[in-house]
């Protein structure tokens, strides 16, 4: 299954809007009809989707850059060649990415109204074929591969957080989130907004998808579109792990008292935001990643990044299947909607006994 939204800001929706228009206004249609059309439009298709399409547009603007015009459409048959020339060339990108971005060119295509364009083409072809070849043909090339983030390394990445000199908000962002990726096995993707100016609140965890457990000191997230795709979304617990000052529960709490004195911290607001207002991504949690870990960390052989959290705890377990039956590691899997209805006070006890497993491998 895939991911799917009506999200309002997405940079999808808006070149729906840009490109589309003219098409729709012939049609007569209202504003109001127009904007429901844009946005079933942009739901037909999934998010990871319109990702690459965006890639494939922005690829197509620094081509035209490059080759200092601006092409007219519909497009000649010698400018998509070109265009795909100039990736695997020009760009160094990998043929079967190239064939992505001419994906994109065939639904920009059809969003300004042609849509019987087509962009198959016995020359094109070949020289994806060919460029293929020579890959295959190539010598193998050592790549970088990705650290898992291990305890001892999750202690190191605090301390460097700690004594960096950023806004106390920007290191208890960076410790929070990467403190709840990795106890709870979270995807960044999950937690974070894909957007550093804007959020979208249908993906984006918000304070409303915090639940407190008072009882037991615990948190409950709710990911409402998580890779899964489970359509009313899924949750984790997030217990307290009370060593080496590397608690998720109490980072979580300081992270919303600081959040809250900012003036944020409502249920509508996007837990993770920088004193300057911007959202915090992927993009710089990698960066500071980067920044920080270079002297435990050759990033050009093993780079640390943000799935490197999501992995720490399984690596964990399968490192001691005397102490984790597959029932446990099932069990500390994520709970869905339907599940969660049923969340007896059994199942969490359960829970607490898996993560205490957890706790004593880990330590």
């Amino acid at each position: 299954m895939k991911k799917y939204s009506t999200g309002k800001n997405s940079a999808a929706l808006d070149r729906i809007r840009s490109e589309g228009g003219a098409t729709l206004k012939a049609l007569e249609n209202t504003p109001a009809t127009q904007e429901l059309t844009y946005q079933l439009l942009h739901a037909s298709i999934a998010h990871s989707t319109w990702s690459k399409y965006r890639s494939g547009w922005k690829a197509f603007e620094d081509f035209e850059q490059h080759t200092k015009k601006k092409f007219t459409w519909p497009l000649e048959k010698d400018t998509i060649r070109g265009f795909a020339v100039y990736c695997l060339h020009i760009r160094k990108i990998q043929p079967q990415s190239v064939r992505t971005y001419l994906a994109s060119i065939t639904m920009l295509h059809k969003l300004k109204g042609y849509t019987d364009f087509t962009i198959s083409d016995t020359m094109m072809a070949m020289i994806l074929r060919g460029a293929g070849n020579l890959v295959l043909a190539s010598p193998t090339q050592p790549h970088n591969s990705r650290r898992v983030m291990s305890l001892p390394l999750l202690r190191h990445f605090g301390h460097k957080l700690a004594m960096a000199n950023w806004h106390s908000m920007t290191t208890q962002c960076m410790w929070t989130a990467g403190l709840l990726a990795f106890f709870g096995t979270i995807r960044m993707g999950e937690l974070l907004s894909g957007s550093e100016s804007t959020f979208d609140e249908s993906t984006t965890l918000t304070w409303g998808d915090v639940l407190y457990r008072e009882e037991d000191d615990s948190f409950l997230l709710h990911l409402k579109i998580p890779k899964s795709a489970v359509r009313e979304g899924e949750f984790v617990d997030i217990f307290p792990f009370k060593k080496f000052g590397c608690c998720p529960v109490a980072a979580l709490k300081e992270h919303h008292k600081i959040q809250t004195a900012a003036g944020r911290g409502r249920w509508q607001d996007p837990v993770f935001i920088f004193p300057n207002g911007k959202m915090m991504t992927k993009s710089c949690l990698n960066q500071a990643l980067k920044t920080l870990m270079q002297d435990v960390c050759d990033f050009t052989v093993n780079s640390l990044s943000c799935h490197s959290f999501r992995a720490g705890v399984p690596s964990e377990l399968e490192r001691h299947p005397d102490m984790m039956s597959s029932d446990d590691i099932k069990g500390w899997g994520r709970w869905n909607s339907e599940a969660y209805e049923k969340y007896t006070r059994l199942k969490l006890d359960q829970k607490k006994k898996i993560f205490k497993k957890i706790t004593d491998i880990l330590v």
